[in-house]
């Protein structure tokens, strides 16, 4: 009897310990297939992350280069040093070698960093080629240097709102900010390359191991229509104007009309792209103001209101208006910004006089639905797409009727706001024979597989071509006897209007702070219209006519010599 109760329960022993170690084995078997086949490339990759060291080979960053072919934004190589500090046998007569060769190098501060170290220890970074050099021919085999880039702008602040700079992101990548470098980031900043070497089981590499390496893919190199030589002009000029006329800041825009091709584009104050920093107070002085700062153009936009009220024959030049007293519109007062009357004037005297309630008439008769079409056609009230960072649509009336009131302020530049860059669209078309083109500032994009030309192309065609002629003689007249008259130039026949603008403030508008404008183009000559707008002049005076007039007189001078015009009067 005991036997045969005692070999059942030993064979249930030896059963239970077969479904054990069918057990784990099942579960190893589990383990190995999921390592060995559903995670391979997952434990391949780390077995070579262990088995391999990875070096970042950098990409060099693309040129940025004007139209003359001149390189205004570059990449230089950079070199960083390196010391085993293990490996050093006289510490100070290194440092004094390296002293020599690196300017304002500290020989103890040297010392007392590689004492008692070991492996490799950074000691001098953003090295020249030359100073590279000089340190190989030292020729220690403690010594190690690794080379990268470093942004270099050759004219400092020319052309910084425009350019943009090169900073670093979170993880510490190169990466562009404002401008062209970061529109262009993409094609600019190329693809990093890499060097596997085999290393060591303690980490360090073999010298005799293998060797694998991915080359890095330079980033393109991007043309500009940036003519350099009228942007040291404008930039010039701007600053001289900004301090004499004690205005916070101001811009300039030139642009050819036939094209969309930016010439020019200057803002000041201005930075220069090589010196940066990251706090939110100096975000200000990056933003190209020419494409970024949104407010009331003021009577600048009478010939908006002009050139629509032609192209649909609501008016001719010869068009009369009563202009007796102030009118009420929607129960609001309106008058002329000098508050005198002129009698019956001509379409053309409203613009010389920049007669607000003349202006008003105009927009009355083009209707609210019209106006709105108008603006639209001209590029309000959205972007024009330029091709850099940091354009603003602006604010326009987004449904219609208007109150009478809207209307009647929308006509003289009131109530809606929009970018210097929208503004110059006007003139833009006036010049180009009723046509706007996308204003763009990248001509060609080169890279390794070859060249892309940009196309200019048609933006709109707010008027025709007759509206486009007849608003060149009308904006010649309104220059050459209106409020711009005294600072004409001599020999040139000049098509523009002016615009002073108060600054609106809580409850209405501030008297003693303007925007002054002035925007237009010589009259014979179309290659360029340019805009010039002030922020806040105050010496002699806030008006146009006496700071941002002048100013734009003396940067148009200068270009009818650099183009060599020849006078049409």
């Amino acid at each position: 009897m005991e036997t045969s109760q005692y070999l059942p329960a030993k064979e249930q022993k030896f059963a239970l310990l077969r479904y054990s170690v069918l057990a784990v084995s099942l579960i190893i078997a589990a383990r190995l297939f999921q390592i060995q086949v559903l995670n391979s490339s997952r434990y391949k990759a780390q077995a070579k992350e262990q088995q391999w060291a990875r070096y970042t080979i950098p990409a060099k960053r693309g040129n940025i280069y004007t139209s003359d072919g001149y390189p205004i934004a570059s990449s230089i190589a950079v070199y960083t040093l390196y010391i085993d500090a293990s490996a050093v046998k006289n510490p100070p007569k290194l440092g004094r070698d390296l002293s020599e060769v690196i300017p304002d190098f500290d020989v103890k501060n040297f010392e007392s960093s590689i004492s008692g170290k070991t492996g490799w220890v950074k000691t001098a970074e953003n090295l020249t080629w030359t100073q590279h050099q000089e340190i190989e021919k030292l020729g220690l085999e403690e010594i190690k240097m690794s080379e990268s880039y470093s942004r270099f702008y050759p004219e400092n602040d020319l052309l910084s709102h425009v350019l943009g700079f090169v900073g670093k992101d979170a993880d510490g990548n190169s990466i562009g900010y404002y401008g062209i470098e970061q529109a262009y980031d993409g094609y600019l900043k190329g693809q990093d390359g890499y060097l596997f070497q085999e290393k060591s089981a303690l980490g360090d590499p073999i010298l005799w191991g293998g060797v694998q390496e991915i080359p890095p893919v330079d980033g393109s190199d991007i043309y500009l229509t940036i003519d350099r030589n009228v942007q040291f002009i404008a930039e010039t000029a701007l600053k001289e104007g900004v301090e004499k006329y004690s205005a916070r800041s101001g811009s300039v825009i030139v642009i050819n009309p036939k094209t969309g091709e930016v010439i020019a584009m200057a803002n000041y104050p201005t930075y220069s792209p090589a010196v940066y920093t990251d706090s939110q107070e100096n975000e200000e002085v990056y933003r190209n103001n020419a494409i970024s700062t949104i407010y009331e153009p003021g009577s600048v936009m009478k010939a908006l209101t002009m050139s629509s009220a032609i192209d649909l024959g609501i008016v001719t030049p010869e068009t009369v208006y009563l202009d007796d007293e102030p009118k009420y519109f929607s129960g609001h007062k309106v008058d002329n910004w000098d508050e005198k009357h002129h009698g019956e004037e001509t379409m053309v005297e409203i613009l010389q006089h920049s007669n607000n309630l003349g202006a008003a008439w105009v927009g009355g008769r083009v209707g609210s639905e019209q106006l709105l079409n108008y603006l639209h056609k001209f590029g309000f009230g959205a972007r024009l797409g330029i091709d850099i960072e940091g354009e603003e649509g602006g604010l326009i009336y987004t449904s219609y009727p208007l109150k009478d009131i809207e209307l009647a302020n929308a006509s003289f530049g009131q109530g809606i706001s929009a970018t210097p860059l929208q503004i110059m669209s006007v003139f833009s078309a006036i010049a180009n024979n009723g046509y706007l083109m996308k204003p763009y500032v990248v001509s060609k994009i080169t890279s390794s597989d070859g060249d892309t030309e940009v196309e200019p192309e048609i933006f709109s065609r707010p008027i025709s071509e007759k509206t486009a002629e007849t608003m060149v003689d009308m904006l010649t007249q309104a220059a050459a006897g209106g409020e711009a008259k005294y600072f004409v130039l001599k020999n040139f026949n000049t098509a523009g209007k002016t615009g002073t603008a108060q600054v609106p403030s809580e409850g209405g508008y501030d008297e003693d702070k303007t925007n002054a404008t002035f925007a237009g183009f010589l009259s014979s000559y179309k290659n360029f219209v340019m805009l010039v707008r002030l922020e806040e002049p105050s010496s002699p005076s806030g008006f146009a006519a006496e700071t941002s007039v002048p100013l734009w007189m003396g940067i148009a001078s200068k270009l009818t010599n650099y183009y060599s015009f020849v006078p049409d009067k």
